[in-house]
């Protein structure tokens, strides 16, 4: 079982978060496409993504 994580964007906030536990992606895919009627922007991360997804962003 893999886990998945949906982001609604509103610009630079984020305005929603979702965590999915799923055996397939097509069912992150549907869960997608029940967003699509939103105004907010979308993203997808698997959790090793989700993890290191600001990774880039530090400052050292």
């Amino acid at each position: 079982m893999e886990t998945y994580y949906i982001e609604l964007f509103d610009g630079k906030k984020r305005v929603s978060k979702e965590k999915l536990r799923v055996e397939d992606y097509d069912e992150v895919l549907k869960r997608v496409a029940e967003l699509m009627d939103t105004p907010y922007r979308i993203e997808i991360f698997d959790a090793a993504a989700y993890r290191n997804r600001h990774k880039d962003d530090l400052v050292l």
